[in-house]
């Protein structure tokens, strides 16, 4: 799958996780069991095979687990993007100077880690953004987690979507979203309508 101009492909995790909140020493979610990384890159979308996909159409992917987002469709080419999904938080509690209540009855939170190579051409890639996930319930139904409540949880410096990212940096920051359940998966596929899923 070719990546668009804009965004970059999707994620999915397999977590579950309890409600807590974040630690201020590490950026790391109190209570959250720690989970290990993996070097070995997912397959991406254009090259999967019909057996790396689920029933949805998506790559099922880890918590720690790297995909490799390119530029082209080519699996060959070098990555120009990176990322991992360290974290997914059910219920997170916002930071102090926050108190408005999600919209939708839940905050998610999400950390990744995104690492852009000498590849990476913002020309061509865009930052990450939480309008490219999606939120399945367990009844298969599909919501927008985006909402301005979600958006101002956390500071603002701690969200990924805020931060410019340049060649041969590492980004470790947050998403949230705001939805109607505590379990289902998680989809990024900005190139839409599959990409990558994590079950929470």
């Amino acid at each position: 799958m070719v990546m668009r101009r804009s965004v970059l492909p999707a994620l999915l995790l397999t977590v579950a996780l309890s409600a807590c909140g974040f630690s201020d020493e590490d950026g790391a979610a109190e209570g959250s069991a720690p989970t290990a990384s993996s070097s070995t890159p997912a397959d991406e979308s254009a090259g999967a095979t019909e057996a790396a996909r689920n029933e949805r159409g998506n790559i099922p992917v880890q918590v720690g687990e790297e995909i490799a987002l390119r530029p082209s469709a080519d699996p060959d080419e070098p990555p120009a993007v990176t990322l991992s999904v360290e974290e997914i938080v059910v219920d997170v509690v916002c930071d102090d100077d926050n108190e408005e209540p999600p919209e939708n009855g839940h905050y998610l939170a999400v950390r990744l880690i995104a690492t852009a190579t000498d590849r990476y051409d913002p020309r061509l890639v865009t930052p990450i953004s939480d309008y490219d996930f999606a939120v399945i319930g367990e009844d298969g139904e599909t919501y927008n987690p985006v909402s301005e409540a979600a958006q101002v949880c956390l500071e603002q410096e701690r969200l990924i979507q805020n931060m410019r990212i340049a060649p041969g940096v590492d980004y470790d920051g947050w998403l949230v979203f705001d939805v109607p359940v505590t379990t289902g998966a998680l989809v990024y596929a900005p190139e839409g309508p599959t990409g990558w899923e994590w079950a929470f």
